[in-house]
């Protein structure tokens, strides 16, 4: 349009007119071009902030990690298996990877799959597929207690992480998390069995030749009374101190197979500020109370002692424990607990305490080593496991939406970055030029030399 006007420009005096509304226009224009360029600008240098000086998560290190805050190389990894950091070397010959293995690996991406992740704090439930195991040392000394569940429960099933992978001639594949140190696998270690102990041979005390005497004739031997057997195991005397009975049912043994305690563990929770409703069927806003109820149930027929806590350290990062219920909370490591228990047969015992949502929920990012760390939603595992998703401030939806977008590199990011400047600049400058040529041309209009 620009170029119609000025050419009939000298045939026609009247469009001078019309270059004055184009003008205008171009005034109007080169600001809302200015203000993009800044903003561009503005979101370069956010951009270059975040690439070379990142965030640090808010729980670079957690208690569930094989190797704390992770790992930059294998040689971070195998100085912590030499001096056996965390019983590391322990779990390592507990599932049957040496250290050889560990060291042939390769830096790469790992996919969720089947995938099985390891680590040293217990995250999810036994239904969801975690399981628990004693680590003991090369004496069979146990010194640590050990987790694995599957990988996906961590995020989405198309997450992808990087770390180290190998291959272990008993385990197969295997993966080292480089943000944790965490051991994946796509496997469970089959444990072998220890053998029998052998049973001691009871040799009979020597008589000595000279002890011994020949019964008269006249006198009849005594028939020993042949001892009586206990009632409830007849592979037992009487009189022998594990001839006990079974508590639950008396005509059972009480070390049968039969007899034992079966402990169920549940646990339920109200949003007491939304209408005491199931709190996991709707989002906690900022302030809501809600009420925490375990149950513990003997079901088995033997009594057991129970140690009886809470593990809220995902519950209190959106919340703050308002109501005990006569527990004690542990600032540190953020577990509710209560004076042990027995639980005879049939008993139930049941604990109640409260949290209050914070009042301004936190924006902090997502956990590196825990992912499921400040992902808007209160965790807790009691028996079974319990969400309550949380009403998060913007910028952690932002969040959420930008972990589902295509993972692009550092590179890719600072070359868009530079591309979009690049056009921004450009079409700020033509737009300057073409208002620049418009006073020049109305100028010389006005002086009569077009």
């Amino acid at each position: 349009m620009f170029r119609k006007i000025v050419s009939n420009l000298p045939f026609s005096p009247a469009l001078i007119g019309q270059l004055g509304f184009y003008a205008k226009r171009l005034r109007k224009e080169e600001a809302t071009r200015r203000l993009g360029l800044i903003f561009v600008i503005l979101a370069l240098v956010v951009q270059s902030l975040v690439v070379f000086q990142p965030s640090e998560s808010a729980n670079a290190s957690g208690d569930t990690d094989m190797v704390s805050g992770g790992i930059s190389s294998i040689d971070d990894y195998l100085a912590s298996y030499d001096t056996n950091t965390k019983h590391l070397r322990d779990v390592m010959n507990y599932v049957g990877i040496t250290r050889e293995e560990i060291a042939s690996t390769e830096y790469t991406s790992l996919t969720v799959n089947d995938s099985i992740s390891w680590g040293f704090a217990s995250r999810f439930s036994y239904d969801q597929g975690e399981r628990q195991y004693g680590i003991s040392d090369l004496a069979g000394n146990q010194v640590s207690t050990f987790y694995s569940r599957p990988l996906k429960l961590w995020g989405s099933p198309d997450d992808v992480y990087y770390g180290w992978v190998g291959h272990s001639e008993e385990m197969g594949w295997f993966g080292i998390l480089q943000s944790c140190g965490n051991l994946v696998t796509r496997t469970i270690p089959t444990i072998p069995t220890p053998p029998n102990k052998p049973k001691e041979v009871q040799t009979p005390p020597r008589v000595s030749k000279t002890s011994e005497t020949t019964p008269k004739a006249s006198e009849k031997p005594e028939v020993p009374k042949a001892p009586e057997k206990c009632a409830v195991n007849p592979n037992l005397l009487a009189n022998d101190e594990n001839c006990l009975a079974c508590p639950g049912n008396e005509t059972l043994w009480i070390d049968d197979s039969i007899c034992i305690p079966d402990i169920i563990k549940s646990k339920k929770a109200t949003n007491l500020s939304q209408g005491f409703v199931d709190a996991s069927s709707v989002k906690a806003s900022s302030g809501d109370r809600i009420r925490y109820t375990i149950t513990i149930k003997n079901i088995g027929l033997n009594s057991e002692s129970i140690e009886l806590k809470e593990q809220l350290s995902d519950v209190l990062e959106y919340s703050t424990l308002i109501n005990s219920g006569g527990g004690t909370l542990n600032e540190t490591t953020k577990v509710l607990s209560w004076s042990d228990i027995t639980l005879d047969p049939k008993d139930k015992q049941t604990r109640t305490f409260i949290v209050k949502v914070l009042d301004t929920i936190p924006a902090t990012a997502r956990g590196t080593s825990d992912p499921t760390s400040y992902d808007c939603v209160m965790a807790n595992i009691f028996g079974n496991y319990i969400d309550i998703e949380v009403d998060c401030p913007t910028p952690k939806v932002v969040e959420r939406v930008a972990s589902e977008l295509p993972k692009t590199g550092t590179n890719e990011n600072i070359i868009f970055a530079c591309a979009t400047l690049a056009i921004a600049a450009y079409f700020y400058a033509r737009t300057r030029q073409l208002e620049k040529e418009v006073r020049l041309i109305r100028k010389d209009t006005s002086m009569g030399t077009i």
